[in-house]
Parts: structure tokens; sequence; C-alpha cells
């Protein structure tokens, strides 16, 4: 990641956490041993650079490409760890 104030970078972090135990909560109540879920995606799929006053480039959220919204992205991490804890089994 570029070099952006730390609290837009926790803003979106923020944003990930919260998508990412929406997502294991769903898969819990499938697989309650499931302690993890499984997201390829990285901090750039979840964020959007905007160059704004003064002259900065911020960093904010927003759904990674092919998403329309937060509950879309949940049930794909959801079916993603399943799918990869299936595998394991």
């Amino acid at each position: 990641m570029d070099d952006y104030e730390e609290g837009y970078v926790r803003s979106v972090e923020k944003e990930v956490d919260e998508i990412r135990a929406a997502a294991l909560r769903l898969v819990q109540t499938i697989r309650p041993e499931i302690e993890a879920v499984i997201d390829r995606r990285t901090l750039d799929d979840y964020s959007e650079k905007i160059w704004d006053y003064p002259g900065k480039w911020y960093l904010y959220f927003r759904l990674p490409a092919g998403f329309r919204s937060r509950e879309e992205l949940i049930a794909a991490i959801a079916r993603e760890t399943l799918a990869y804890f299936s595998k394991k089994s």
C-alpha cells in the first residue's frame, strides 16, 4: 500500500474485519468448529484511492469488484470458506 494517513487505513481495515466477522458467523451456523474465514482479497481490493484536498491520496472503503452488496460479499466469503474446509476434511 502507498503511504496514506493511518486513520483512513484503519477505517478500511475495520470495515473488512466486520465483513469477515459476519461471514464467520454465517459459516459457524453450518460448521461451528471453523474459527476463521478464507478471504484471498487484499486491502487493495477493499479500498479506493481518491485524490483530494490538500493534494493528497486518501483511502476509502469500497466493495471488491463484482459485488453489489455486503450481503453478497459475505455469502461469497462463507461459500469459499466452507469449500476450503470441505476439501481439507
